[in-house]
């Protein structure tokens, strides 16, 4: 089954949708448009609260339609923000981009580089396999 918070929710420049799978237990994040920083950060509190229950959490983040909207230092303090989050101790995040282009890598490599358990993918299939293999923790 699968659970669609909202339809999706629009914000003047950009909009996103947030997916529930209860099968594999997959928070699936897509993003369309242009994304700023306080985009980003609401989507991560909307999927803190709503699936913190989540043990651990999985997330598939879809940035293939999205357009970048953040400084670069923007970009370098999301990362942290990412790695640092309370609720995200235990998350799994893989991110889906167009092959030979992610807008997220640098976001990516700081959330890594700071303990963030995250990897990148060009196949939403792949990316699907790697967030059920169980954690090494």
């Amino acid at each position: 089954m699968t659970v669609t918070l909202g339809l999706s929710k629009c914000h003047s420049i950009m909009t996103y949708k947030i997916e529930y799978e209860s099968a594999s237990n997959i928070v699936t994040l897509s993003y369309s448009g242009k994304v700023d920083l306080d985009m980003r950060l609401q989507t991560v509190e909307e999927i803190c609260s709503t699936y913190s229950d989540l043990k651990p959490l999985r997330v598939l983040i879809d940035v293939r339609d999205l357009v970048m909207d953040m400084l670069f230092g923007e970009q370098e303090a999301f990362g942290e923000y990412l790695a640092n989050h309370y609720d995200l101790r235990h998350a799994k995040a893989a991110v889906v981009h167009k092959p030979g282009f992610n807008p997220n890598a640098v976001i990516n490599k700081i959330a890594y580089d700071n303990g963030f358990q995250m990897a990148e993918f060009s196949s939403r299939r792949e990316a699907e396999q790697w967030l059920l293999v169980p954690n090494q923790d």
